[in-house]
This record gives C-alpha cells, sequence and structure tokens, in this order.
C-alpha cells in the first residue's frame, strides 16, 4: 500500500458485510467473526460501522452497538498492509466523536496485545477489569477497558 494522508481517507459506512468480513480476515489472519454474523449485525438498528477507504480501497473499520448510553466496540480491524501508521487512531476518533456526549465506551483487548492497550489508553480508555479466558484460539484473558465521551474529551480529540 502506498503511503496516504489523513486527508486523503474517506470515512464512510460499510457497503457490504462481505467487504467487513474481507477486511476482518486480511487483519486478524483469520476473522474472529463469520460472514453471516457481520451480516446479521449490519442489518441490526442498534450497531454502527465505519470504513476508512483510501482511493477505494477500504483499509480498516470500526463497528459497535449503541444501547441507551453505552457503546460496546465489537471490531477494530485495519488491514495488514496500512497497521502501524495512524490509520486506527484516526478512524477510531472519527467514528467517536459522532456519538453524543457523556456515553460510556466499552471494549475488551487481548493481554497480549499491547499496541492496541496503548491506543486505547492515548483515546482515554481504562483498564476496569480482566476476563479470565475471554479469547478463544488461542485461549487468552482480556481487559475490559472504558472511557466516557465527555464534552472535554471531544474537544480534545477536535484539537488533535
Amino acid at each position: 500500500m502506498d503511503d496516504f494522508s489523513k486527508e486523503a481517507i474517506l470515512y464512510r459506512r460499510p457497503k457490504t458485510a462481505e467487504e467487513v468480513f474481507t477486511l476482518a480476515q486480511d487483519a486478524y489472519g483469520q476473522s474472529p467473526w463469520s460472514l453471516a454474523m457481520f451480516k446479521h449485525d449490519l442489518a441490526s438498528r442498534l450497531t454502527d460501522y465505519l470504513v476508512a477507504d483510501f482511493h477505494g480501497q477500504p483499509l480498516a473499520f470500526v463497528g459497535g452497538t449503541l444501547v441507551i448510553d453505552e457503546l460496546s466496540i465489537s471490531n477494530v480491524a485495519v488491514s495488514r498492509a496500512a497497521q502501524g501508521q495512524g490509520l486506527a487512531t484516526n478512524l477510531l476518533n472519527q467514528w467517536l466523536l459522532s456519538f453524543p456526549s457523556q456515553t460510556r465506551v466499552l471494549l475488551e483487548v487481548r493481554v497480549s496485545n499491547i499496541a492496541a492497550q496503548r491506543l486505547y489508553q492515548k483515546l482515554g480508555f481504562n483498564v476496569y477489569a480482566t476476563r479470565t479466558a475471554y479469547y478463544q484460539r488461542p485461549r487468552e484473558d482480556a481487559y475490559m477497558m472504558d472511557c466516557y465521551l465527555s464534552t472535554g474529551w471531544k474537544e480534545k480529540q477536535d484539537g488533535k
């Protein structure tokens, strides 16, 4: 993949479930979610997804479920070719800014995924619990993290 600038990235809704499934396959090596699961998720009125697109090529997506004032992030996936270039940070910032202030955002992250933990901490997330053996293949604990989208959080992200 060519280097890309923040300005060249188009943020849009997924075109198809196949699009996000293919990105998940690339990002994870094997998607933890099936194509049918993505189809079901995208059909729900409670879910919201955002895709980062570079000149027509989808590079990453984030998805989650909003119930009243809690947003549970289910997936953050960046294609292998685009990893390590700040795309996840920009994508998450763009997506989270679309939710109301005072929304509590929740996620799980593998204990071994230090890079993702750093990203989430940079965005204001904190560990509040550990789930034993949450992940399978390989079996691993998960840190439960959360943050609140306060007005101050949104202003801080807008100013970056």
